[in-house]
């Protein structure tokens, strides 16, 4: 069964600044695509497909003089924003989200890994850089799918971990409540017919005396005129 938590972490000054550098790299292929993609649509009529056409860009650009410092940080997370912003194209078109827009460096940074990762005792471990100490509250045990490195707008770190435990998945909750449904409606059916009929009449005359009922089978009656009332009366 999947398992999820998010761990705070405490990366050392050089590796804060080789944080900072890869979401700078993840920004730039999240940017570019979806510079591509609006461009060719806009200019020429084409949509590009972002997963097909525009994701096998990134191995082409890191052979080029101008963008080969991207060869430097982890492959599948640049490979990862670009899914990303395919999920949100397709979130847009669903109406479930707004148009995407270009990343910047104020807003929440984060980055994908799913190779090579690894949570120990008191750290996480991610392509490209040495262990990052962490504070594990949590035993992961089992084999880890992803981790995701994050900044809050606090100036805090955080890895969210994703991991395998190897344990059979539980029943949902659905089948439980049904299961609860039929015994309680097979108790009730084997119920005496007039002991429902018996509860029936009071629920009824409870729900009349709580609304305040004003029928025959109530106890509110006409008050008796006063001595002032009968005079004005005769009058």
């Amino acid at each position: 069964m999947l398992r999820a938590a998010k761990f705070r972490i405490y990366p050392t000054a050089a590796q804060e600044a080789f944080l900072w550098a890869q979401w700078g790299a993840v920004r730039k292929c999240w940017n570019m695509a979806l510079f591509l993609k609006k461009h060719y649509y806009r200019t020429r009529g084409v949509s590009l497909d972002l997963i097909h056409e525009i994701k096998p860009l990134i191995a082409r650009a890191k052979k080029s003089k101008k963008y080969a410092w991207l060869k430097e940080y982890d492959s599948m997370a640049l490979q990862e924003t670009v899914r990303n912003l395919n999920k949100g194209y397709r979130a847009f078109f669903e109406g479930r989200a707004g148009y995407p827009h270009y990343k910047s460096r104020r807003g929440p940074q984060s980055s994908y890994h799913c190779t090579n990762v690894s949570v120990g005792p008191n750290y996480v471990r991610v392509p490209k850089m040495e262990p990052i100490k962490a504070r594990i509250h949590r035993e992961v045990v089992g084999k880890v799918k992803s981790i995701t490195l994050e900044a809050d707008a606090a100036g805090d770190y955080y890895a969210a971990v994703l991991w395998e435990d190897g344990l059979a998945e539980k029943d949902p909750l659905k089948e439980i409540y049904v299961g609860s449904e039929m015994c309680i409606r097979d108790r009730c059916c084997a119920a005496d017919a007039s002991s429902f009929q018996e509860l029936r009449r009071a629920a009824a005359g409870a729900r009349r005396r709580a609304a305040g009922s004003h029928g025959p089978t109530s106890a509110w009656r006409m008050p008796e005129p006063t001595t002032f009332t009968r005079s004005l009366r005769d009058s």
